[in-house]
């Protein structure tokens, strides 16, 4: 039985001693009693009090034990969540670094393999230049034991400034070659040839010439092999005193001129 039942259980029985005692008076307000029985009904009921008493601070320290425990086991899960979520933030934050170092060796891998591709692209086109370079300067050499040294030079280099111009126009570029020729301004003195009496060319009235027969016909066109006629006239220069007909070439009537 528990705490509050027995003392409920003393206060009925108190309740049944009061209403069965015997009147004092005729009014009935006061009873006799038996002492010794409620003496011993206030003393269980007094012991009852204290084991509900007691019972009730077991109640609320059990209660707050409880609380207690729960409040700890609360921050224990979330202690230990906290905990995990920090392992999984940083298992991956892991991953993800090592995942950008992968990229990064892929990435540093092929600029490596980039750079060796150009490098080899580079020194074979530098070997094919010095090549070109080199076949340049023979040709250049072979240029140096002939006649007109001067003549194929320039023709040279009038292709080379063509070509150059040909770039530029095709950057859209119309810079003035620096090899132009510096055309000098003429200023006529009219003055001059009137006193003198004589009329400029530039003045003069210009002549129609009349088609001849050998004009009007087509002209044929004509190629010569300029190498085979030079070498071929070199040997006839060169030949030791024997005197050959003479072959109107190209290089002949230029070496005459």
């Amino acid at each position: 039985m528990s705490a509050q039942d027995k003392t409920e259980e003393i206060l009925r029985q108190m309740h049944i001693l009061l209403a069965g005692s015997e009147a004092y008076d005729s009014i009935g307000s006061k009873i006799i009693l038996d002492k010794k029985r409620m003496l011993e009904l206030l003393a269980e009921l007094n012991k009852a009090i204290y084991a509900m008493m007691e019972e009730y601070e077991l109640t609320t320290q059990g209660k707050e034990r409880a609380r207690r425990e729960a409040a700890k086991i609360g921050e224990d899960i979330l202690k230990d969540a906290s905990g995990k979520a920090e392992d999984v933030y940083a298992a991956s934050v892991m991953y993800t670094n090592e995942a950008l170092r992968h990229v990064q060796e892929i990435m540093q891998r092929a600029t490596d393999a980039m750079q060796e591709i150009y490098k080899d692209a580079n020194e074979k086109l530098q070997k094919e230049k010095d090549v070109v370079r080199r076949d340049q300067s023979d040709l250049k050499g072979h240029l140096q034991n002939l006649a007109d040294t001067d003549k194929y030079l320039n023709l040279i280099e009038d292709r080379n400034r063509e070509i150059e111009k040909e770039r530029a126009k095709e950057k859209g570029e119309t810079e003035p070659s620096p090899y132009s020729a510096i055309k000098p301004e003429i200023k006529i003195n009219q003055e001059y040839f009137e006193k003198a009496g004589i009329v400029p060319e530039n003045e003069l009235p210009e002549e129609i010439p009349e088609d001849t027969p050998e004009e009007a016909a087509p002209k044929a066109e004509v190629n010569v092999n300029l190498d085979a006629e030079y070498f071929h006239w070199k040997e006839g220069g060169e030949a030791s005193g024997e005197k050959k007909p003479e072959k109107h070439s190209f290089f002949s009537r230029h070496h005459k001129e």
